[in-house]
């Protein structure tokens, strides 16, 4: 397969896991506010992580399904999910979300490096 074709595949199977677990977490955490007496302050915490372990693994499984190209991937990822997030989101920018930007551009990236480095070898380089 062409290099760029391989590289689309890995980007669009990683943005359409992402949306996959990042919707599966909001299912949970609205169950789990609904049916219990947590607050939506005491889950705020974990909302940053769902998002950065679903960038990760989502680069992880994009990046080894092309086997190429996996800092490209999980970058492009993180910065899709970014994008999202800025576009969908009610409230303004603020700088104190730059950290958790920098988080998932970290989360992303390095989730492509480790699954072309570790589970995508490319069998025709």
């Amino acid at each position: 397969m062409v290099t760029w074709k391989k590289t689309a595949a890995g980007l669009g199977l990683s943005f359409g896991l992402v949306v996959i677990m990042i919707s599966l977490y909001a299912a949970v955490a609205a169950s789990i506010l609904h049916f219990t007496d947590i607050t939506e302050f005491s889950l705020q915490k974990w909302h940053g992580m769902a998002g950065a372990a679903a960038v990760c693994i989502g680069s992880i499984i994009g990046s080894a399904a092309s086997g190429q190209k996996g800092i490209y991937i999980g970058l492009l990822t993180a910065l899709g999910v970014i994008g999202g997030a800025l576009l969908l989101k009610e409230s303004t920018f603020e700088w104190s979300h730059l950290i958790h930007y920098g988080l998932l551009l970290a989360c992303g990236m390095a989730g492509g490096i480790a699954g072309v480095n570790v589970f995508g070898r490319s069998k025709d380089s």
